[in-house]
């Protein structure tokens, strides 16, 4: 009788396990079906833009307190020529909403020796070597701006604009690189 029972289980595990897989096919079948007319789709459309950022920090640990150190930002949009001017307004907005959530955004030096404030001279103290928020999204929409236009002198169909964006607004760069393909 056990053993009668042991070969009953198997059948129903044997049928589960068929009846599973076969449903996996279908459903799996159903997913490349759709992800080819979906590929089909975008490749008659644009196509698509890739940004990526990476960050960088250090802190200073003295006299049992930390201070922010250096910290620098690298954005890459990388993606046809025509995509990344038919999406200028949206690759500048979605990189300024961004850096606007930094962490730093509060310690981006305006130039070594110089205020974000142009009535400084009148102010009594110490000038504000930081950059405010208006002065940090106008520099990042203008450095964009002008790599993205730059990509009219490339000869590639695929480019790759590379921002770097540390602590001293004054050397904040974007370039244009066109890739071969």
């Amino acid at each position: 009788m056990v053993g009668n029972n042991i070969s009953i289980l198997l059948t129903v595990l044997i049928g589960v396990g068929l009846s599973m897989l076969t449903i996996s096919s279908i459903s799996f079948l159903g997913l490349t079906e759709s992800f080819s007319q979906t590929t089909e789709t975008q490749s008659k459309s644009s196509s698509s833009l890739h940004i990526t950022k990476h960050s960088s920090n250090s802190y200073a640990l003295s006299s049992g307190s930390s201070h922010i150190g250096s910290f620098d930002t690298t954005y890459n949009i990388l993606g046809s020529v025509s995509s990344i001017k038919e999406s200028k307004d949206l690759i500048t907005s979605t990189i300024i909403n961004d850096y606007d959530k930094s962490p730093f955004i509060g310690y981006v030096i305006v130039q070594k020796g110089k205020s974000s404030s142009s009535d400084s001279s009148k102010s009594l103290g110490l000038a504000n070597p930081f950059a405010d928020k208006a002065t940090i999204n106008a520099k990042i929409k203008s450095e964009i701006q002008k790599a993205i236009d730059s990509t009219n002198k490339i000869n590639t169909k695929e480019a790759v604009i590379k921002c770097n964006f540390g602590m001293e607004i004054s050397k904040w760069n974007c370039s244009t690189h066109g890739l071969i393909g």
